[in-house]
């Protein structure tokens, strides 16, 4: 998730900001792979084995560091932060996977690392809205249908079988409410004739 150079939060892509998503120091990334869960459990004397009640799953959390591509001021900083810290979740993807949406805000333990010339980066901690990712919406394109509809003139089943349904008295197929039992069967049938 986090391996990608670029990411897009409540629709704002970070490459408009001039920031880079990196990874300081070296060694792998540092993912969380699911989210936490909580094991509800009740115990009875004189069983070593717990019942379970229920699981419950944590939202998922994700630090995120990014670096300015050139220097800052305090007019970018602010921009940055405005656009960061809202207090609804919002979609957040890398460029890496387009495909995988996070509902996330920023949540506790946001640091401006610097070197004191306006060089430096950010790191931020996220909390999405749940224990799970999104997948994009898939809209399918609209199909022009040209064809007449079909209509079928046959009223009845004399070319073919009819199982388990019946006529109403208005004329209509529906299922027969008399189900049917194994008594109802001759005893010469067979097996392979039901």
């Amino acid at each position: 998730m986090l391996e990608g150079t670029n990411f897009s939060f409540d629709g704002k892509y970070s490459v408009n900001y001039g920031l880079l998503n990196c990874k300081i120091g070296g060694g792998l990334f540092d993912e969380q792979f699911v989210a936490n869960k909580d094991i509800k459990e009740t115990r009875v004397r004189g069983k070593d084995k717990p019942y379970l009640q229920e699981v419950v799953r944590a939202p998922l959390e994700f630090s995120l560091t990014f670096a300015f591509e050139d220097n800052y001021d305090e007019s970018k900083i602010r921009e940055v932060a405005r656009w960061l810290d809202t207090d609804y979740y919002a979609p957040f993807f890398t460029d890496s996977n387009t495909e995988r949406v996070f509902y996330c805000m920023l949540v506790s333990d946001s640091k401006l690392l610097h070197n004191g010339l306006k060089q430096g980066y950010v790191e931020l901690t996220f909390r999405c809205d749940g224990p799970f990712s999104y997948s994009r919406s898939f809209v399918s394109k609209t199909y022009e249908w040209h064809d007449s509809p079909l209509t079928i003139t046959k009223q009845t089943f004399a070319d073919g079988v009819s199982e388990n349904l019946i006529m109403d008295s208005e004329n209509k197929l529906i299922m027969n409410p008399v189900k049917p039992k194994w008594s109802g069967h001759s005893s010469a049938i067979k097996w392979i004739d039901v």
